[in-house]
């Protein structure tokens, strides 16, 4: 019979794999915001309109969870969700520049 190979264990000092770090902060999100459905805030508008006071009323809620609901609401107002999330960034154009200003005869 073969030995099975012995899985990775984070616990045991198993080497830690690029998107370790990623994957964290992304489940963490997931059960804050699962917490906040468990709690009746089902909504973005109920989520962006918590009160400092009903997200200490949490149960189990810690400073880390408070900083990820402060994230959620600000990606919420900016209807970046899924880029927050995923952890990835979108590039916002600058618009406001003409399209003239590139053009190197003005200098």
């Amino acid at each position: 019979m073969k030995k099975r190979k012995k899985r990775r264990s984070k616990t045991e000092g198993g080497d830690k794999l690029p998107f370790d770090d990623e994957m964290g902060k992304n489940q963490k999100a997931i059960k804050v915001i699962q917490r906040l459905f468990d709690a009746g805030y089902g909504t973005e508008k109920e989520i962006v309109n918590m009160t400092m006071d009903e997200m200490l009323a949490l149960p189990g809620v810690n400073v880390a969870d408070l900083c990820i609901i402060s994230e959620l609401q600000k990606s919420i107002k900016a209807n970046k969700v899924i880029s927050y999330l995923s952890g990835k960034k979108e590039v916002k154009e600058e618009t406001s520049r003409l399209w003239w200003n590139n053009l190197n005869i003005w200098k």
